[in-house]
């Protein structure tokens, strides 16, 4: 399987980043506040359908695909914009997968709505399952008969949500934030770029969509944009550290020159285009599997770029002014709420060290490769 990228997928990242770079609004935003929605922003990008494009084109979306969604959430992680991109996009992904109809049914207005940029749409992360999220909370919110109840600690964007997507009681509901109900109060975050509110919710309308369980099709989803996000990140932490080592000058030399600067930034550049290629392919072939190997790569190559771009800034690199520290809560954040490096490690080597390896780990004789694990890049 081959998945190069065309010249309209380098062109859709360009048109992606410029749009995102150029209407960021001042970065790090002023100390001590975090920026609401750029209503304006959200409406661009579904003018351009940049917010439908996991979304059937029956269902009201551009059905570009999950490569290209990818392509442009990755974009979304370089810039970091004011507007919950990776949740909306996460939020899309889902409802498509669990919808599946013809353009009617509960999920379909919101599906609209997310399109054609009417509706901010997030979802609970804490709700999710485990196999998305390491903070799991399965009963903080109450399904009664066509109502939910509860009260959830840091919702994205939760301030000005119109929608919120959460698993109540076992079930995948859709729940309207700005009817009777529902309280709201900022929080502060470690993200100083995405914020965050807690929400309770009395008694609150809903709409049962399905089961709170991913299948594995959702969980590649869901997964690989998160992985996308995570390489954008990186790579604007190595872009970041390079043109900085390039223009500082010590000992009438800039540092870049050094090898204790040069070979740091070449091994993040290494380690993010790596996981880059992971994230591609999980893109590519939809592998559950594959989507978690690229989280993996992509949370240590976020972590580590966006740590050793505010060690090359040295002592500027901490100070609120410097956008490196922007880049590093934005890594963390994601790390605290999708798990540490060793915890999807451990879910990836958990069908091996249960006995379910493949034949080869067990008698040295290889099994036919499947057509997701012989793909390789062009």
């Amino acid at each position: 399987m081959r998945f190069a990228l065309t010249d309209e997928h380098r062109e859709l990242a360009r048109t992606a980043h410029r749009l995102l770079a150029q209407r960021r609004g001042p970065f790090p935003p002023a100390f001590g506040t975090t920026p609401g929605p750029d209503r304006g922003l959200w409406r661009e990008l579904a003018g351009l359908g940049l917010l439908g494009m996991t979304i059937p084109e029956r269902l009201g979306g551009t059905g570009a695909g999950l490569l290209e969604a990818a392509l442009v959430t990755e974009q979304a992680g370089a810039t970091l914009p004011p507007v919950p991109y990776l949740p909306a996009a996460v939020a899309a992904a889902v409802l498509a997968e669990v919808h599946g109809g013809e353009g009617s049914g509960p999920g379909a207005v919101v599906l609209q709505g997310i399109t054609d940029g009417s509706l901010l749409v997030v979802p609970a992360w804490e709700t999710f399952p485990r196999t998305v999220v390491d903070r799991h909370r399965p009963d903080v919110l109450r399904l009664e008969p066509g109502q939910v109840s509860g009260a959830l600690t840091a919702v994205p964007y939760g301030r000005d949500a119109d929608v919120l997507l959460a698993v109540a009681g076992g079930s995948l509901v859709t729940l309207r934030l700005n009817g009777p109900g529902v309280r709201r109060a900022a929080r502060a975050g470690l993200d100083v770029v995405e914020q965050v509110a807690a929400i309770e919710l009395s008694a609150v309308d809903a709409q049962v969509l399905g089961p709170g369980e991913f299948d594995d099709r959702t969980l590649a989803a869901v997964r690989t944009l998160f992985a996308a996000e995570l390489v954008g990140l990186a790579q604007e932490s190595v872009d970041a550290a390079v043109a900085y080592a390039k223009e500082r000058h010590q000992f009438g030399r800039p540092i870049g020159s050094f090898q204790a600067v040069k070979h740091t930034l070449a091994d993040r550049h290494a380690q993010t285009d790596a996981a880059r290629l992971l994230v591609h392919w999980a893109a590519t072939t939809g592998d559950p599997d594959a989507a978690r190997l690229a989280v993996q790569a992509a949370g240590d190559a976020a972590d580590a770029a966006s740590a050793d771009n505010l060690q090359t800034h040295g002592g500027m690199g901490f100070t609120w002014e410097a956008s490196a520290h922007v880049l590093l809560k934005r890594a963390r954040a994601r790390r605290a709420l999708l798990g540490t490096s060793a915890r999807q490690l451990d879910a990836i080597a958990g069908p091996f060290l249960d006995g379910r390896a493949p034949a080869a780990d067990r008698t040295g004789v290889s099994p036919r490769p499947s057509s997701a694990a012989s793909a390789r890049p062009a």
